[in-house]
Order: structure tokens, then sequence, then C-alpha cells
């Protein structure tokens, strides 16, 4: 009797405040949608959608009976997959079904089963799938970004829900609020500088150079030489982040920021700016390139075809392996090296991409003369085609490199930014480049109707992870500019191990450039500054002559 007149009202109110505390909860608020990802015209890349989640409450939900067997049936599971469902959580929560479609889960809900609840959750979803995807990369169930922009910018994009102090009975259903919800945060909007039809363009012009040379992968960058921001940046083969239950993990990669390979004679406009500026070649100099074999060291540097003499923009314009080599033996290896690195080479460029790879420039200390030599025409270093096309937008720009970026208005233009080479050097290389694309030039595939382009083809052998190279593998690349007389877009093109057809950078990426090209300048408004021309098309025995006088840095 003592012990119940204490509880019940000695103690009535110590007891109370207790029972009250036990089940006083933090409850979560419903979480705001992640912000969406757009592009640079307001275009939706990733959004939120939602979606409602089924969870139980063990103690209460059935295990067994009529209830549980429909539950399974309706979800189209077996009993045994629920079973393991209910089971997977704790004690008290246990996910049933994730992330379903709204009219997917009423069904389940009608069935008003004891123990089963439902809370709204989001998934994202990509409208363009595989041709942004290994850009944007993806989120995990729980909408934190594990891959690509999704991720740099997570911190940027995640909304966060708020909490409120709340009073629970034993079923787990809310009595009353005990404070006011705390404000919940809301993700911010991610404008990137993609324009998403050039997007598109620039992802189905590579994809299709890669199956028609049955190639093994492809990459492009697109870039605006007035402000950086990169327009389209193109990755294949690609994945659906929508789906991804049955791709493999080397899929997720962008092979435009994340892959490094040797470049080949894409490497020789600058190799000829370090000699220039260093004074070690004049503009007028010339180059006795009719040698079968140029010999240093070990080395034998051949080019396929011989040329007799050659000037500075013929070197370029046949892509002579031997010129190029002479012209690197002529030059400091510190100049050389000094032009590389300040091209963008052998450093990330700050992108804010996970994983962007910075290549690999060896300092010039360690180099031999071989070594010195094969600089030039684009062996010994690794680059990526972010690098390649930032490097060639310092030759646009009257030698000065331009800092890329992916969000849109993130900077403007450096007119003061860091001078890879001289402005004479780079205005000589923008009218040398020219011959590259014009007819007789190994990138004449690359031409625009209508508009001047300069731009170098290359077609380096791949390494065979023995210390040599492939004798029959190729990496092919195009990167150029247009106008020629004044810049406005600079792209940079590679195709991995091409196997059908000529194998040659102005045959197999150089198209992709042309296609992506000409719908950019003429979608950006750049007037045109040639006649227009019919593009060249299909392939002739003189054409097929003029590639192979492009290839010759497959031999070295």
């Amino acid at each position: 009797m003592l012990a119940s007149y204490d509880a019940q009202v000695v103690r009535h109110q110590q007891l109370r405040d207790e029972g009250a505390q036990r089940y006083l909860r933090q409850l979560p608020m419903a979480v705001p949608a992640r912000a969406p990802i757009v592009d640079r015209h307001g275009q939706v890349l990733a959004v939120s959608v939602p979606t409602t989640t089924l969870w139980a409450d063990p103690r209460f939900f059935p295990d067994s009976g009529a209830d549980f067997r429909a539950v399974a049936a309706t979800l189209h599971i077996s009993p045994a997959e629920l079973q393991q469902r209910l089971h997977r959580g704790g004690s008290r929560f246990a996910y049933i079904a994730r992330q379903l479609p709204p009219d997917a889960a009423a069904p389940v809900l009608a069935l008003k089963v004891p123990g089963l609840h439902h809370l709204l959750e989001y998934r994202r979803y990509y409208p363009d799938a595989d041709v942004t995807g290994p850009l944007l990369g993806f989120t995990d169930l729980d909408g934190h970004g594990i891959a690509g922009l999704e991720m740099s910018y997570d911190g940027w994009l995640r909304s966060e829900h708020g909490k409120a102090t709340g009073l629970q009975d034993n079923r787990g259903r809310t009595l009353a609020w005990a404070s006011l919800p705390a404000r919940a945060k809301t993700g911010q909007t991610l404008v990137l500088s993609i324009d998403r039809n050039l997007q598109y363009t620039a992802y189905t012009a590579l994809a299709a150079a890669v199956q028609t040379a049955d190639a093994s992968s492809g990459s492009a960058v697109l870039m605006d030489l007035r402000s950086g921001e990169i327009l389209a940046l193109a990755s294949y083969p690609s994945y659906n982040p929508n789906n991804r239950a049955d791709y493999v993990a080397s899929l997720y990669d962008n092979r435009a920021l994340n892959h490094t390979f040797e470049p080949g004679s894409v490497m020789k406009p600058f190799a000829i700016a370090a000699a220039l500026d260093s004074g070690s070649i004049a503009p007028t100099s010339r180059f006795d390139v009719a040698t079968s074999c140029y010999r240093v060291g070990r080395y034998c540097i051949r080019d396929d075809v011989r040329h007799g003499t050659l000037d500075l923009r013929q070197v370029l314009q046949y892509s002579s392996n031997i010129g190029a080599a002479q012209i690197a033996l002529r030059t400091p290896p510190a100049a050389l090296y000094g032009t590389l690195q300040r091209a963008g080479f052998g450093r990330i460029s700050d992108i804010g991409f996970p994983g962007e790879a910075a290549g690999n420039l060896p300092r010039w200390q360690g180099w031999d003369r071989s070594r010195q030599a094969a600089m030039a025409y684009g062996y010994g270093i690794s680059v990526t085609t972010l690098q390649l096309a930032t490097a060639y937008a310092a030759i646009a720009r009257n030698g000065r490199y331009l800092r890329p970026t992916l969000i849109h208005g993130a900077h403007a233009v450096d007119e003061s930014g860091p001078e890879v080479m001289r402005p004479q050097t780079a205005a000589l290389l923008r009218q040398w480049l020219q011959a590259v694309v014009a007819p007789g030039g190994t990138g004449f595939l690359a031409a625009v109707p209508g508009y001047s382009v300069a731009g170098k083809t290359g077609t380096s052998a791949l390494a065979n992870g023995k210390g040599g190279f492939h004798h029959s593998r190729v990496n092919t690349s195009f990167v150029g500019f247009a106008p020629a007389e004044n810049p406005r877009l600079v792209m940079a093109v590679t195709i991995r191990d091409p196997k059908r057809g000529l194998r040659y950078g102005g045959v197999v990426a150089a198209p992709v450039f042309r296609v992506t090209m000409t719908t950019a300048l003429r979608a950006l408004g750049v007037a045109p500054d040639r006649p227009f021309a019919a593009t060249p098309a299909g392939v002739s025995a003189v054409q097929q002559k003029l590639w192979a006088e492009g290839a010759g840095d497959v031999r070295h």
C-alpha cells in the first residue's frame, strides 16, 4: 500500500517525466530534394524525383500469414526475400523496399498491414543518361554523391533534413512536438559550363567514330577560348547512371580527365615553340630529313615518306619525326621542359573533378638525347585529352595559358595568365598549323566548311607494358581551334586502339572535330571567315598516301 501511495502521489511527477523522456525522440523532418545540376542555359542534367520508401517495424509487422504473403506478392518478391529484408534491419526499423515510384508503392500501402510505414525519399534522375554519365557521375541510395561532379560538389548540392524533439508512443506514432523544427539545409543548383546540345553532338560523333574504327575507347573536350569554360566533355564507352546494375567499374572513368597516354605528333608545335623562344632556331630554319634512319643513341627515328628538306611549316604539315627530333636536339633541355610545363603538362588543371590525372612530364635533368628527341614527337610523356585542349588554347590565345573550368561564370578570361610561349611564336604556329588542315595536310578531314581551322594530328604506338611498344596498336588524336585567324573554340579528340580501316589521327579523330566544331561555331553565331567548300569525303589512293605521311610517328 505504501509503495502504491509513493508511486501515485509522492513520485507521480518524477515518473511522468521519466516516461516522457523514454519516448522523447530527435525526429528527422522531411529532407528537401538534392539540388539539380543544369547546363549553361538552365537545361536540367540531373534532378531528384520523389519516391516512396516502405519500411516496417518488426515488432508489429507480421512475419507470416496472409498479410505477409500479400505484401510479398504485391512487391513481386518471394516470401523468403521479404523475410530477409525484415530481419536485415534493427529491432524497430527495416527497409522493405526503397525508392519505389509512388504508383508502385500505393498498392502495398493499400493493404494496411500493421507495422508497415512509408516515407518520402528522392531518387536521382539523369535525363541524358550515357551522354553525360562519366561527367556527372551518380549518387548512392542515400543521396550522397559518390562519382563524378556529383561527388566533387556533393556539399554544394546536398540538402539536409531539419530535426525536432517529439513525443512518441510505443508504436512509434508521434503524439506531440516538444520543440520547433530546426531549419533544413537546402542544396544549391549547380550550373555547369556544359552546353547540353553540344555535349550531345560531341558524344554521338565520338561514339560513331569509336564504333566505325572498332576502337576500344575515345574522349573529346570542347572549350570556349574566351572564358576557359568547357562546352562539351565526352567519354565513350559510357554508362547510364539511371541503371548501373549491369556495368563494370571501368565504364565510370571519364577518359578525358582520368586516362593518360603518350600523345604522339600533337606535341610537335611545343617543341618548335621551345626552340624558337630559346633562339635555338629561326622561323626560316630548314631541316634535312631525307635519311631513312635518323639515329639518336640506339634508336632509329623514321619518317614513312622521305621529304628532302623541310621548313617549319612543312615539318608540321607532313608531321616529320626526323625534323621534330632535330629541332628538339638543338634546344636546351630546360627550355623544352619549361615550355611543356607552362603549357600544363605534368600537373592537374585543378578543374575540380575527382581522380583527374596529372600525366607524367619527367624532369629534364634525367633526359638523355634519345628521351629529348622523343619528347618532340610525343613519346616519353603522358597527357590527358583535357591537357591537350588547354595546351593548344595557349597557341590560340597569343601564347597565354587559360585555366579550364566546368562551372558557368566561374572566372573571367585572364589575359595576363602565365605565358607559355611568346606571342610572335604563337602567331607563327597558328599560321603553320592551318597547313595541316589544308588539302595536302594530314588533318584535312578536320576542315570546317566556311571557317579557317588550325590543328595537328597525332598517331602514337601503344605501350606494351614490357618497356616497348605494340607494332600494330595505336592511339589517334586531333587537336585544333577555329576560326584560325580569330580563335573562339578549341577541341581535342583522342581515340584509342582503332582496329578497322586507316588507323591515323587524321582519319579516325579529325572527323569528330569537324562534326562538333561545325555545329558549335554555328550555334555560337561565329561569323564564317572562309568560302564554303565541300568537306572531303571518301578516301582516295592519294589521300591514303597523305595520311601515311602523317603517321610516321608510329615508328621510332
